[in-house]
């Protein structure tokens, strides 16, 4: 039998595992929230919400593994057409728009949140949820 087709333990993979746990009752949440609207009307939305990222669920982890790497193409008017290919690497929306005079708003939401701040800073975690927040944007 091959040994990458064995299970793994419970406990092996508790200490593989990525996540967010800080060890003493920190919690931390995250949500993000990317809406287009042509003319007030509301033409794409995606949104991912994780209220407490250390016991994050299995469905939560899946909605938000869809959402990476997502190309969505938003086209008001006629004639639009797009010949674009996603990388995979990052998140993206484009917009198209054949006609004059439309309002278009693009927006992102982003809530990140902790319960208590005192620990936050102690635990020095704003740096690395700035960073995976400027990353999750491409840039």
């Amino acid at each position: 039998m091959d040994a990458w087709s064995l299970p793994v333990g419970n406990a092996q993979l508790d200490a593989m595992r990525g996540g967010f746990d800080s060890g003493n009752g920190l919690l931390a949440s995250f949500g993000i929230d990317r809406v287009v609207y042509i003319n007030g009307n509301l033409a794409t939305r995606t949104s991912v919400s994780i209220p407490d990222i250390g016991h994050m669920s299995p469905a939560q982890a899946r909605a938000l593994a869809a959402v990476d790497g997502v190309l969505t193409v938003v086209q008001g008017g006629q004639g639009n057409t797009a010949a674009l290919v996603s990388s995979g690497a990052a998140t993206a929306t484009v917009i198209q728009n054949s006609l004059d005079g439309q309002h278009i708003q693009s927006l992102t939401t982003i809530d990140a949140s902790v319960d208590h701040l005192d620990q936050f800073r102690s635990a020095r975690l704003g740096d690395t949820l700035q960073g995976a927040l400027i990353q999750s944007l491409g840039h």
